[in-house]
């Protein structure tokens, strides 16, 4: 009996003891699950507190306006091309962008959207880059490098597009794994300066060149990503921006509240699709994470894109691994060195007042010809001296001078030249006091030289006028073989701008040029590497001469010439014409 109550007892115990194992065992996952659920919910309290921080914009909008005053119009692309880009109802840059991140609570998006997003794009592209190699941080720019050298406001202020894009081609960017973002531990972190190895890197990825384009135009924003190349947008964003978390097109938003309200926010459009939405939309990434929209990225309609959204938008131009300064060696632009063929080169360009005809101003000029072979009249080629605005040439340009070699008007073997008054001839829509001339330049001598052929050296002077109405910041250039009608060896030497003070545009005052903007030590007529060299972000040569021969082949610089001719007439014909000088 007392061996079965032991058993019995035992047995209980066992019971009791298993029951408190299983008990145990439910207890502690019961707490595990507790303290998951703890976590998850710590997580999503965490992700909304973050949510709240990230949606940080960051663009300064009246240093923006300010700048884009400075910033070169990117020339269209029909005239440069001379030929409308075949667009695709499709084109989706992403297998180029990098991970989609976020700029945390900072106001650095300038710097995302300009270095980590469209600097990125464009080297992942000119590099043949995959999306596992945008893995690599070695791959991908930093947006901390960039914002760390840009103007910006206190306590990780604002900052704006040109800037970003100036410093990227003087100074370049820094790579990601070099200068990573959550180095910005805090606001006091803003305020420093990029690590002297992130400069030395960043010397490495420099840019050739930053336009402005038009973001207007949808035609003209789908045409350059069908080129490849990323579009920088500033936007003003509606109340209801930060919320969008779908990837349904974005057709319009919320702007009830004053201006100063609506935050501006710099972000990359990266494609578009002509069959999305209603009307076709464009693609744009954030750097608001990955949570935010469609897995960082929203869908934005055409109409919403030109007309609401966006309010300025940048390209940029080339990977070069440092500044291209189109520098020449000797052989290019020393006249006594020889070439085969014909090779036209600019040689002098002196632009100033006439003091004798009130504010009328003249220059001093000449082309050489130093190839091995004759130029002749037949060849209808021409000196061209033109002004265009800065920041805009496509739309603010004009011809001071026409000076034309031709054998349509005169007789041979006479050296005869004149104004196109009294002639019947095809470019007398230049003005009737620019000039024909019948006769050959000769190897190894100067064109003004060649119209006497005396044996002396001569230059070339000619009176001009500008429009009365003409006001901003210009450059003029003398433009040998202006229309490209010789085949030439080297063309890079057939130009010479003139400029402002270090390389500055010139101001000009209703038709009158300000001296004040010349003011300054040294020659102000300078080559195209001269140029480049003081003002990297100036038109190339490239540039500048497929517009003047695109603006021909289109009738516009007819049209322009016409106009001016009517303008110079009414200016008491204070016109003197052209004349030969001796060379001092």
């Amino acid at each position: 009996m007392r061996k079965l109550l032991f058993i019995l007892k035992l047995t209980s115990m066992m019971f009791l003891l298993m029951f408190f194992i299983s008990s145990c065992e439910e207890i502690e996952n019961a707490i595990e699950e507790a303290e998951e659920q703890e976590e998850q919910l710590d997580d999503e309290e965490k992700e909304e507190e973050d949510d709240d921080s990230e949606f940080a914009t960051g663009l300064d909008h009246e240093k923006e306006q300010e700048s884009l005053k400075t910033i070169p119009q990117d020339l269209s692309l029909v005239t440069l091309a001379d030929a409308n880009i075949e667009l695709g109802s499709q084109v989706l840059l992403t297998d180029y962008v990098p991970p989609v991140r976020s700029q945390g609570g900072y106001g650095t998006c300038t710097a995302w959207a300009t270095a980590y997003y469209a600097r990125t794009i464009m080297y992942a592209r000119e590099h043949n880059l995959s999306q596992a190699d945008l893995e690599d941080d070695n791959n991908v720019f930093s947006p901390l490098d960039m914002y760390l050298s840009i103007s910006h406001g206190p306590d990780c202020g604002g900052s704006w597009p040109g800037s970003a894009f100036k410093v990227m081609q003087e100074r370049g960017v820094a790579t990601y794994a070099t200068a990573p973002y959550d180095q910005l531990d805090d606001r006091s972190e803003c305020d420093l300066q990029p690590q002297s190895a992130w400069t030395t890197e960043a010397g490495n990825y420099k840019i050739e060149s930053y336009r402005v384009v038009d973001h207007e135009s949808v035609e003209a924003v789908k045409s350059y990503l069908q080129m490849g190349r990323p579009v920088q947008v500033s936007c003003v964003l509606g109340l209801n921006f930060d919320a969008k978390r779908d990837g349904e097109v974005m057709y319009t938003d919320d702007y009830s509240a004053p201006p100063e309200e609506h935050g501006r926010h710099a972000m990359c459009c990266v494609g578009y699709d002509d069959n999305k939405g209603a009307n076709g939309a464009f693609l744009i990434v954030n750097s608001w994470g990955e949570w935010w929209g469609d897995k960082g990225y929203v869908w934005v309609d055409y109409d919403f894109f030109t007309s609401q959204l966006v309010y300025s938008a940048y390209v940029i131009e080339g990977d070069k691994g440092g500044l291209s300064q189109e520098m020449f060696d000797e052989s290019v632009i020393d006249p006594s060195y020889r070439v085969d063929g014909k090779d036209l080169i600019a040689i002098e360009l002196q632009d100033q007042v006439d003091n004798v005809y009130d504010d009328d101003r003249y220059i001093t000029y000449n082309v050489f010809n130093r190839g091995n072979s004759v130029v002749p009249a037949s060849d209808d080629w021409n000196i061209v001296y033109y002004y265009y605005n800065a920041y805009d040439p496509e739309n603010d340009f004009g011809m001071l001078v026409f000076d034309y070699y031709t054998d349509d008007v005169g007789e041979a073997n006479k050296g005869q030249f004149g104004d196109f008054a009294d002639v019947d001839a095809d470019m007398v829509s230049y003005g009737e006091q620019n000039y024909w001339n019948y006769f050959d330049v000769p190897s190894g001598m100067s064109v003004a030289t060649a119209s006497m052929n005396d044996g002396k050296e001569y230059n070339f002077e000619f009176g001009y006028n500008l429009p009365d109405d003409l006001n901003g910041e210009y450059y003029f250039v003398l433009f040998a073989d202006g229309f490209n009608t010789i085949e030439e060896q080297y063309e890079q030497n057939n130009f010479i701008f003139f400029t402002g003070k270090e390389g500055k545009p010139v101001q000009i005052n209703n038709g009158v040029v300000d001296e004040s903007s010349l003011k300054s030590a040294g020659l102000r007529s300078k080559l195209p590497a001269d140029l480049k060299k003081s003002n990297p972000n100036a038109y190339t040569i490239d540039e500048i001469k497929g517009l003047i021969q695109y603006q021909k082949r289109a009738g516009i610089l007819d049209v322009k010439a016409s106009e001016f001719l009517k303008n110079a007439s009414s200016r008491q014909g204070n016109f003197r014409g052209k004349r030969i000088v001796r060379a001092e």
